[in-house]
């Protein structure tokens, strides 16, 4: 997808075509902040960004976070669900503008791979990879690739893709009924598991009995192609959850 030029806030700051100055304003975490500081864990919001709008509309739609950086760790873009991720500073965030880590030996990982790129930008510097935890939280994997040399794209050096615990818990009948031809009332069995719900528990919700949650539990599997109820939802959850 084509990407253009952002422009962000900084204390260096750039001017558009009529000679003022360009500022995007930062979101606020609530922190404190003083003159002239950037609030911690604050980032600029891209409203236009570098994504086109139908590169946006289409990495918004993805079940992963996607983020660009430059050479100094400023945010260039990122889509929906990464800005999410950022905002609660669950183990990565932003301090000082920068996009960071916040396990010191992942984050040094990350200066090295700078480094490494300034010295040699078309050097084959691998990928970063790993994974993230925070304070008991589900782990993020997180892979942060070099922007290939060739890429039409002046600012963006790295691309990060975040790997999150599944942030949402439900998923739409009607994906369940047009995409695995299930019925009405197989995908309300279904969604309640997609939920986090036990058989028993589906069938207090539904009010039904767990003979009935149980058979339509095999005829799930069946139309699903799958034989546990593991594998039903790991299949769920790699699919659409809403049209």
């Amino acid at each position: 997808m084509r990407i253009s030029p952002v422009v962000y806030l900084d204390h260096n700051q750039p001017q558009g075509r009529s000679g003022r100055t360009i500022l995007k304003r930062p979101v606020n975490d609530g922190s404190r902040t003083g003159p002239g500081t950037v609030p911690r864990g604050s980032f600029p919001a891209p409203p236009t960004g570098d994504f086109t709008p139908l590169g946006r509309l289409i990495l918004d739609r993805l079940d992963r976070g996607v983020i660009l950086l430059d050479r100094h760790r400023r945010v260039q873009d990122a889509n929906a669900l990464a800005r999410r991720v950022l905002a609660t500073g669950n183990g990565l965030g932003i301090r000082g503008g920068r996009f960071v880590f916040l396990d010191p030996a992942v984050d040094d990982r990350l200066t090295g791979l700078i480094q490494a790129l300034a010295v040699s930008p078309s050097g084959g510097a691998r990928a970063m990879a790993a994974q993230i935890r925070h304070n008991r939280s589900p782990p993020y994997r997180v892979l942060v690739s070099p922007v290939p040399p060739d890429a039409d794209e002046r600012r963006a050096l790295l691309f990060v893709l975040i790997y999150g615990a599944r942030e949402r818990r439900d998923i739409s009948s009607d994906v369940l009924v047009e995409m695995y031809g299930l019925t009405r009332a197989q995908a309300e069995v279904a969604r309640s598991l997609f939920r986090g719900q036990s058989v028993e528990q589906v069938a207090t919700s539904l009010d039904l009995s767990r003979n009935t949650v149980r058979t339509h539990l095999k005829q799930i599997f069946s139309r699903c192609e799958v034989r546990s109820q593991r594998e039903l939802l790991h299949l769920l959850a790699t699919g659409p959850q809403d049209l």
